[in-house]
């Protein structure tokens, strides 16, 4: 989870450096992270994370596999049991600094493309899958009662799907404006805010996410 820059932040200087291009790149990636996590303060062993975790056993494997490869796990040791005894885990470090140089792309623009396309295959197959049941058919393109050109999602029988209020179904919304810098810096300021809120009633104890928040707002160049 990329959290928004709010409260105390670490810096670079107390993290591991990561040089790394194959633990930088796992470093960034959600789902890696997620088991990596299960190994920051404790011991275990894959089995372990993969109980803690609610995924299933050779995925966490898999990715454990991958971890310990790019030195991001180290094997700390073994437990006796009967039969060959089990191998235990844990996190090299608490925390990284992954600075973009090390990342596996070619500059900036590519590091941010290739982070977020990893996001939106994801949602794009979980509200592909919310909306085949819910009677969203295409496209309705309509100016608004504000005089704008809008392009919502629309139901065969000629009605607008509203994701905000369809059995909690998908919802996203993406437009341009045109705001003074103060605007923009009230933007930034509640989005966060609105982050903030959510992750709050979040429950991790109740395994794996459910719900994908996204939010995003960037100065656009005149020049695109």
């Amino acid at each position: 989870m990329t959290r928004p820059r709010s409260g105390s932040s670490i810096g670079a200087t107390a993290a591991h450096r990561v040089t790394d291009p194959d633990a930088a790149k796992l470093l960034v990636d959600e789902g890696y992270r997620n088991v990596l996590d299960a190994f920051i303060g404790h011991e275990r062993s894959v089995g372990e994370a993969a109980e803690a975790l609610r995924q299933g056993l050779d995925a966490t494997l898999y990715r454990v596999r991958r971890l310990h490869g790019a030195g991001l796990l180290i094997h700390s040791g073994t437990r006796a049991r009967a039969g060959r005894p089990v191998k235990l885990y844990r996190a090299a470090h608490d925390t990284w600094f992954v600075p973009f140089e090390a990342l596996p792309f070619a500059d900036l623009e590519e590091t941010f493309l290739e982070l977020h396309l990893a996001n939106a295959r994801v949602m794009a197959k979980a509200a592909a899958r919310a909306l085949r049941d819910s009677g969203w058919a295409g496209y309705r393109i309509q100016r608004g009662d504000d005089g704008k050109l809008w392009m919502r999602g629309g139901r065969a029988d000629g009605g607008t799907y509203d994701g905000a209020t369809d059995a909690a179904g998908p919802a996203d919304a993406m437009v341009e404006l045109r705001l003074t810098r103060d605007d923009a810096v009230r933007l930034n300021r509640d989005l966060v805010a609105l982050v903030e809120r959510y992750l709050a009633l979040d429950r991790p104890e109740e395994g794996p996410a459910n719900r994908m928040l996204v939010v995003a707002t960037v100065p656009l160049d005149a020049e695109r």
